[in-house]
């Protein structure tokens, strides 16, 4: 069986020289090298594509790859949330008194006033 790309390659050449002998065209027509050139074009940037995109063989693997993680993280996110159900936090957010302000306030005013008395 020939190769795809022959296949194309043949039935290009043909339909070619289909619509040559369609119109009547001599064999060196300028038209026909212009074609002829086309179909070196498309073969050079068709072998580029074949080798920088993945074959539908490699996305298809990677597809089902992926599903596979996905199903993996799923189940692990399901497991950590029920864990995470289950702990009960004994610490509370307490919210700081009013003295523990004040404090806070006083102490870094004076340390603002000792640094910049003394280091500048």
């Amino acid at each position: 069986m020939p190769a795809p790309q022959n296949k194309l390659s043949e039935d290009f050449a043909r339909a070619i020289n289909d619509w040559r002998k369609k119109h009547q065209l001599r064999e060196d027509e300028p038209l026909l090298l212009c074609l002829e050139l086309f179909q070196l074009h498309q073969l050079h940037w068709d072998a580029i594509r074949r080798q920088e995109l993945p074959s539908f063989s490699d996305f298809g693997e990677s597809l089902k790859k992926l599903h596979q993680d996905a199903a993996v993280f799923k189940r692990q996110a399901g497991t950590l949330t029920e864990e995470l159900r289950l702990y009960k936090s004994v610490s509370r957010l307490i919210a700081p008194s009013v003295t523990g302000l004040i404090l806070t306030a006083i102490f870094a005013t004076l340390a603002g006033l000792l640094i910049g008395k003394f280091l500048l």
